[in-house]
């Protein structure tokens, strides 16, 4: 099992019993195949950054998962068919996590370079002297 999360965007004109059983939904097919949502996240509604099917705003949420990666099928088939969900997003975390630690090692190999560097320009200038 990976580590996922995952964005959706509801329809604000949506009544909220609807909201409430969309995201049940998505919630019980996370369940049924084994993974847990251990984090939920309601952004609420926000201004769009562009407009999606001539709406100006939409109703955030974003969940944690922890769920094997052949239940994204059905999750994305779910959120394309359902006409409440405006977007949808699902990110491999473990991905997106390994990617960052690897940034951050080059960043720190750069700046203990630069720190040498800067250390023998210093030593030179005192030999110099």
């Amino acid at each position: 099992m990976s580590l996922y999360e995952l964005g959706v965007i509801i329809d604000p004109e949506v009544p909220p019993e609807d909201e409430t059983a969309t995201l049940e939904r998505l919630e019980g097919i996370i369940n049924e195949a084994g993974g847990e949502v251990f984090e939920k996240d309601a952004w609420g509604r926000r201004q769009l950054a562009y407009p999606i099917r001539k709406k100006n705003y939409g109703v955030y949420h974003f969940w944690k998962v922890n769920v094997g990666g052949e239940v994204l099928e059905k999750l994305n088939f779910e959120m394309r068919t359902n006409d409440a969900v405006m977007r949808s997003l699902i990110l491999n975390m473990d991905r997106e996590l390994r990617r960052k630690r690897k940034m951050d090692a080059k960043q720190e190999a750069r700046a203990a370079k630069k720190a040498a560097k800067a250390a023998a320009a210093v030593v030179t200038a005192d030999v110099e002297d």
